[in-house]
């Protein structure tokens, strides 16, 4: 059971995330339980199919799990692939993943919903029994109608399994309002509407104001986007009197939804995200395919040099350590998935950290 000073990292597991996740000291990794989205299998464009059987895509789970997150807890959604695929052998997709989980000692939680297939629920319901861990209930905006309250004692009924033993998310995914004061008010008729308030195992709001692209018309050669999603939580705890005071959660440095292009048409500019107290640092530099990597360098300088300073330093995460160390080329300029390694690394730090400060937590990580 974790209070208002856990962070609960909405992520995708893919290497840029699943790698910052590695890379967290661990004052800071305690703070954190991760609801982790299994992605779909990866794309074959030129034969019109997936790359890899479903079985090959979910197989290094658990040993990735265990390398990259040992034993510490995290939530496990699959809103992705099809809610009734199964493995080769019969047994359904999210039952083979805990499996893989299981086997090496980590210590997962699946993820359930009011609006999830009845195949995926009877999977839920097997790992509950198998692991007797409970279930993460996560709540969409739509959810919340009169008829909240029996559709999740419906759930809890097929699940078997009692409201205590359940960690309930609010998530508003990419539906946060570009206002502090509306969002707040939006989470506060959100947290009134809930049923059983006090007798949830732990309650968590989540979403992102994150956007969905980076445009260079926009963010070069820098720009910020506000976290609303951040600065309505501040603004729903300081203004609103609560019953019970929610964690907070987000989505890192993403979007949430991921589309999936052919990566022979793209060539994405070189760009820094940057978290820092109330919005997201973008800074952004040319098409890497045209210009190289090189030019990361140069993005880094420039964050270092931002007049007021916005660099934490090296020594506050390894993602930050990796910027100044590109600076002065001690390490490379990386590949695809470095830059969001070190984005959602430093991301991750500065939410802990930020609850840290805002909460009064001691010691603060």
């Amino acid at each position: 059971m974790f209070d208002q000073n856990h962070y609960v990292p909405i992520l995708k597991w893919r290497m840029g995330e699943y790698q910052a996740l590695l890379h967290l000291k661990n004052g800071i990794a305690d703070w954190v339980t991760p609801l982790i989205e299994i992605p779909t299998e990866g794309w074959d464009f030129e034969n019109e199919e997936p790359s890899k059987s479903l079985d090959d895509h979910l197989s290094p789970f658990g040993k990735r799990l265990n390398a990259k997150w040992g034993d510490a807890t995290c939530f496990i959604d699959s809103p992705y692939l099809d809610a009734q695929a199964k493995m080769k052998s019969g047994t359904h997709h999210l039952e083979h993943i805990f499996e893989l989980a299981r086997a090496k000692d980590c210590q997962a939680i699946p993820v359930a919903g009011l609006r999830r297939h009845a195949a995926y629920i009877s999977a839920v319901r097997r790992i509950i029994k198998e692991d007797d861990r409970g279930v993460c209930i996560r709540l969409a905006q739509e959810d919340f109608n009169e008829a909240l309250e029996v559709k999740l004692d419906r759930l809890l009924d097929d699940l078997k399994t009692d409201m205590d033993t359940v960690d309930l998310v609010i998530d508003l995914a990419d539906g946060i309002v570009a206002s502090t004061n509306t969002q707040a008010l939006v989470w506060k008729a959100l947290l009134d509407q809930l049923p059983y308030l006090n007798d949830w195992n732990t309650l968590t709001i989540a979403g992102t104001s994150f956007p969905s692209s980076l445009p260079a018309a926009t963010f070069r050669p820098s720009g910020r986007v506000p976290r609303y999603e951040w600065l309505a939580y501040q603004r729903l705890i300081n203004t609103h009197k609560l019953e019970r005071i929610p964690s907070f959660g987000d989505y890192a440095t993403s979007h949430p939804v991921t589309a999936s292009m052919d990566p022979r048409m793209l060539d994405p500019n070189a760009k820094i995200k940057y978290t820092i107290d109330n919005d997201s640092l973008i800074v952004v530099g040319k098409q890497v395919k045209l210009n190289g990597r090189g030019q990361y360098v140069d993005l880094c300088k420039s964050l270092l040099a931002m007049n007021p300073a916005v660099f934490a330093g090296a020594a506050y995460s390894w993602g930050d350590k990796y910027i100044a160390d590109c600076v002065t080329k001690t390490v490379g300029t990386g590949g695809t998935s470095t830059w969001p390694t070190v984005a959602t690394n430093h991301h991750i730090t500065k939410a802990v950290r930020n609850l840290a400060n805002f909460h009064g937590t001691l010691p603060s990580p």
